[in-house]
């Protein structure tokens, strides 16, 4: 591909927080690699803040419930068309993003062949064992590679950009809440993928419990509307030893979440979305694996742990643990967490 041709390339993102966070170093590359093209993102609304502050990122265009349906599919394919693209890399596998692609009439269509898509592509990137394999920020970075992109960086790591006025906003509510100058834990009990990727509500709260009476922090705790059950389990178990804790769950938005956390000083997670931007953010970050496995989805930031217990079934990626024992959940113990947690604090203090 020669990238100085390239003027205009649209984007297709992933529909997951996480996964959009893991996004991001394959993005610095495509906009290193055609450094004078316009990038446009097209994301669902859900994951819009991770990329509008990116100073790689042109434009964003929505993709919509009006874009439901085949009908909806030729609505949005009329606006790509005016858009007049080059080039889409699709880090989403779905065949619905090659569809789109093609419908639009973008002359080079790039992605993993797979999903039955690959007649849709331009440039079907080979879909092996090996790929499979890889870290969900290697898997998308090597689309990139693939269109003559690099990344100098041994083990890249995503970087998250957080704006000014949403900074401002998180200052504000720190200080009405009386919390300028106070340490503060931050805790994801929730995961919206499902239950099999969720620590026990007890473990979690004792977890903050402890860690805040040994740093004389206040615990805030994250997570969107589905994670409010969760959260407020954990935040009353925990309200009763520390009185000053802060349920949030359900009550910000994703870039105010996002500018919350880097107010943190320490970060307890399941794996979700959450632990992906705390990570981004250079928080120091212990994030909990049960079903999933941290090889393809863990936090790359230098500052993150991960505890996983290895089971005769896990990884399984269940959404749900079907012998219903939980047993790769339940196996870590709430004193690793505090140890782990606490190891990164020393470390950093040190440093």
């Amino acid at each position: 591909m020669k990238s100085r041709a390239i003027k205009k390339i649209l984007v297709r993102v992933p529909n997951w927080v996480g996964d959009a966070v893991m996004t991001l170093p394959a993005l610095a590359a495509l906009h290193e690699l055609c450094g004078n093209a316009e990038i446009s993102i097209l994301a669902k609304k859900v994951v819009i803040p991770i990329y509008e502050t990116n100073p790689a990122v042109t434009d964003i265009i929505e993709y919509s419930e009006d874009h439901r349906g085949l009908r909806g599919r030729f609505r949005l394919s009329k606006t790509l068309r005016a858009g007049d693209f080059n080039l889409a890399v699709l880090f989403q596998n779905a065949f619905d993003a090659a569809f789109i692609s093609f419908l639009s009439g973008i002359p080079a269509r790039v992605g993993y062949g797979r999903d039955m898509r690959s007649g849709l592509l331009t440039e079907a990137v080979p879909f092996t064992d090996e790929v499979r394999r890889l870290h969900h920020v290697e898997y998308y970075l090597n689309i990139i590679k693939t269109l003559g992109g690099k990344t100098s960086a041994a083990k890249p790591m995503p970087e998250l950009y957080v704006g000014a006025d949403e900074l401002k906003k998180a200052k504000s509510f720190l200080s009405e809440h009386g919390l300028d100058h106070t340490p503060l834990i931050g805790a994801a009990p929730g995961a919206s993928y499902g239950p099999a990727k969720m620590w026990p509500a007890e473990r979690f709260a004792e977890t903050l419990i402890q860690l805040s009476e040994r740093l004389g922090a206040v615990p805030l705790i994250f997570g969107g509307p589905g994670d409010a059950g969760a959260a407020e389990q954990v935040s009353a178990l925990v309200r009763k030893k520390i009185p000053g804790v802060v349920n949030l769950a359900g009550k910000t938005t994703l870039s105010g979440c996002m500018a919350l956390l880097t107010r943190l000083d320490l970060f307890i997670t399941n794996d979700s979305g959450a632990m992906h931007m705390a990570s981004a953010l250079s928080k120091s970050t212990v994030a909990v694996f049960g079903s999933t496995d941290p090889a393809l989805t863990g936090p790359r930031g230098v500052k993150s742990r991960v505890i996983i217990k290895q089971t005769e079934c896990s990884p399984c990626f269940d959404r749900v643990c079907k012998p219903g024992h939980m047993k790769c959940l339940t196996a870590i113990t709430v004193d690793e967490v505090v140890r782990a947690a606490m190891d990164l604090k020393n470390k950093e203090a040190r440093s």
